[in-house]
């Protein structure tokens, strides 16, 4: 048998239909035959039986189906048949040859729609049934995509098409549906989104070097509902291939868009004369050809000479230069970065040494698509700002990468950005300030109104496409006292991605990630009708001391009516509160889903945490519902509440509606239970027996340092069925390890 020249892989094999009829005594000549047409739900369908004359043997009967019905370019279906009556069959169409009275095969890869005949045929005739199934033709290249496959329907796009490098681009795949996710649970917790950037250049290959698992986590891929990547080049522009597929726990889709990347010195970039090397004393070979050199050692001086709109400024590697400087009103497609052999490394980068106000400021009007990459920011005096904004809303397709910020009170500020990210960036210590602070002025109105339902208008700076990816922020020597300081916060954001980030150090009351929703930059009370939403948290190290939460999904306090929904943390790993006894996350948000995360308190921690993820209403908020906690371990060497908290202890209500499964829960040797549930209808169960019972966790690495140390080898039996398809390190669920109580 054969299938558009490839052989079918088979699953087992029906026995064969043996077939015996008994006929009457006498039968005369055949001359002709009847034949009996049908259709059914499983194809289309023929059965011909012989002409005869006394008694007649029982036609055969035939079922014969694809599922799914409909697949994505490249996709499988499965064929499935089975039939009475009969003594052989034939396979004809996308498949040939002679085929068993029963059985299941795959298709193999499709390229276009097929049709699939099978005939049977036994002493009463034959029968003949035929199935078609249907390939989306992807139309390559384009900013937006579809495919459907059974009740799954992917939809995504790519939030921009082209632009020079670095180039950082957002991929979206919200819009998608499917009939499976049941009851309240939305499609941003329950498919499984996979993403490959098609990026083999050296920002595409290599791993990611912080993060749970660092060293690991390949820079080509992402999962979620949303995505990010940013795309360097030199030399060409390129245009990458970017794949999505959907799985929904039965069906799988998959699709294609497309970016492109221009080479920054092309012609497409910032070619000739548009391009200012700036350099202290020598200027070296590594200039690009035609551009213009320029001498100083003042910022001020070399970028007010030198950028504007269309204009890239490099800095002469190894080289230092002061000041501070203003991007202007409008100015639109800009570059600042360096040249010399440093770029995308973190030695060698120009220095930007600076003590007072920002030294780079993004001024009001909103300048737009502007780059920043490549530069090691200094202070030491600890007053300074890497990169902030100067009292304009609304900044577009802003690119901080490759950066460092050391000594300053604070590294990097947007005020309501929309587009835009910090990638494979550092910064170590923060005084006074929040030490990375997105959108600052939460959801701010167009019209600049505090009231509610802004002034009447309904509309936002736009929010929506901003990431953090591979970063490793510290902000050790924040300031202690009355008020919270946050090593990262982001006050408001729609579609946006946080991956791959190592969080470290709040002040005394501060967390070390504080995702919230901001309503204006005024702090309104009411609710004005912005959501922070469809926020993808992956793949993070949470740890160093905190306040009482180490990370919080919540508002910023009990007394602003701040409204989080559809966010998604997994594979995360927790590690301990040094400094906090309450939670190390804070779940206040709807539809909310923690997935195969590890929460960690050492034996060294002297104030474990009451939960690892405590699920509440904070203040004036809703009560947080729909919120699934699935797959998740919490391995305590010093004894710690519970893991789970369904409680409004310190807040306002326990979260209800919710879910609580696979939970796997070592608590230094104790009984305790595994989830408080406090709530109302909230479903708990198949979580560890007996939280006394050590897992024994591998520790490859010897440090408990990766997410990957932390997998059982006993007492982790006992899962059930959740809509979670990959464990912790992204692998498709296995029988053998789930990071959790064990895949049923």
């Amino acid at each position: 048998m054969r299938l558009a020249d490839t052989p079918l892989r088979r699953g087992s094999r029906l026995a064969r239909v043996a077939l015996c009829c008994a006929l009457t005594a006498a039968l005369a000549a055949c001359d002709g035959g009847i034949t009996e047409n049908s259709s059914g739900p499983s194809g289309s369908a023929a059965t011909t039986m012989p002409a005869s004359h006394g008694a007649t043997s029982t036609p055969p009967s035939l079922f014969l189906s694809a599922s799914p019905s409909s697949v994505s370019s490249g996709g499988t279906a499965q064929l499935t048949w089975s039939s009475t009556n009969a003594s052989s069959c034939t396979a004809s169409g996308g498949w040939s040859g002679n085929e068993p009275a029963g059985g299941n095969a795959s298709t193999g890869s499709l390229a276009s729609t097929t049709t699939y005949t099978l005939s049977c045929t036994g002493p009463g005739g034959m029968a003949s049934r035929s199935v078609t199934v249907s390939v989306n033709v992807v139309t390559l290249n384009g900013s937006s995509c579809s495919a459907t496959s059974g009740g799954l329907t992917l939809r995504a796009s790519a939030a921009r098409k082209s632009g020079a490098s670095p180039l950082l681009a957002f991929f979206d795949a919200t819009g998608s549906s499917s009939s499976a996710v049941a009851g309240n649970a939305t499609t941003f917790q329950d498919i499984s989104y996979s993403w490959t950037f098609g990026d083999a250049g050296s920002s595409g290959t290599g791993t990611w070097t912080y993060g749970s698992n660092g060293g690991h986590n390949l820079k080509n891929v992402a999962t979620g509902g949303v995505a990010a990547h940013l795309y360097v080049t030199g030399g060409a522009d390129v245009t990458y291939p970017v794949t999505v597929t959907a799985y929904d726990g039965t069906n799988t889709a998959s699709c294609q868009l497309h970016v492109t990347a221009y080479d920054p010195a092309g012609a497409n970039g910032f070619p000739g004369t548009q391009t200012t090397c700036v350099f202290n004393n020598t200027a070296g070979s590594a200039c690009p050809v035609g551009a213009a050199l320029f001498r100083t050692q003042n910022i001020d001086a070399a970028l007010s000479s030198a950028f504007g709109s269309n204009r890239r400024v490099l800095f002469n590697c190894g080289d230092t230069f002061s000041g501070s400087y203003s991007i202007s009103s409008g100015v639109s497609r800009a570059s600042i970065g360096a040249y010399g052999g440093c770029e995308g490394t973190s030695t060698g980068r120009p220095v930007f040494q600076n003590s007072s106000g920002s030294t780079i400021s993004l001024g009001a009007n909103n300048p737009t698509d502007i780059r920043i990459a490549d530069i090691d920011f200094e202070d030491g005096s600890g007053t300074a700002r890497a990169v902030s904004t100067a009292g304009g809303l609304g900044e577009t397709q802003i690119t901080l990468y490759n950066l460092n910020c050391n000594g300053m009170q604070s590294c990097y500020y947007l005020d309501q950005a929309s587009q835009s990210g910090l990638i494979q960036s550092t910064a170590t210590g923060m005084t006074t300030s929040a030490g990375t602070y997105w959108n600052y002025a939460g959801n701010n109105c167009l019209n600049g109104s505090v009231a509610a339902g802004c002034g009447g208008s309904g509309g936002y700076y736009d929010v929506s496409y901003n990431a953090l990816l591979g970063n490793s922020l510290d902000g050790q020597g924040a300031t202690s006292g009355g008020s919270p300081i946050d090593t990262v916060r982001v006050g408001a954001c729609r579609m946006c991605v946080i991956a791959d980030n190592t969080f470290r150090n709040a002040n005394n009351l501060g967390a070390v990630l504080n995702l919230h929703s901001g309503n204006t930059a005024a702090g309104q009370a009411t609710w004005i009708g912005q959501y922070t939403e469809l926020v993808q948290v992956s793949d993070n190290l949470f740890t160093g001391a905190a306040g009482a939460q180490l990370v919080e999904t919540a508002p910023q306090n009990p007394s602003n009516d701040e409204r989080l929904r559809n966010v998604v943390v997994e594979r995360s790993l927790f590690l301990a509160v040094s400094g906090g006894a309450g939670r190390q996350i804070l779940v206040s948000a709807v539809n909310e889903t923690l997935r195969d995360n590890v929460f960690n308190v050492s034996a060294a921690d002297a104030t474990p945490p009451q939960y690892a993820a405590q699920v509440a209403q904070r203040g004036m908020e809703p009560v947080p519902q729909y919120v699934e906690l699935y797959n998740n371990s919490c391995y305590a060497l010093q004894t710690m509440g519970s893991c789970i908290g369904f409680d409004g202890t310190g807040f306002a209500a326990p979260g209800n509606n919710s879910w609580a499964s696979n939970t796997l829960f070592y608590d230094n040797a104790m009984t305790t239970a595994v989830v408080v549930d406090h709530g109302s209808g909230n479903t708990v169960g198949t979580n560890s027996a007996d939280s006394s019972l050590d897992p024994l966790m591998a520790d490859a690495s010897g440090t408990f340092g990766l997410i990957s140390d932390f997998q059982p080898t006993q007492n982790y039996a006992g899962g059930s069925a959740v809509p979670v398809w990959y464990d912790a390190l992204a692998v498709a669920w296995s029988p053998t390890w789930s990071l959790g109580a064990v895949a049923p």
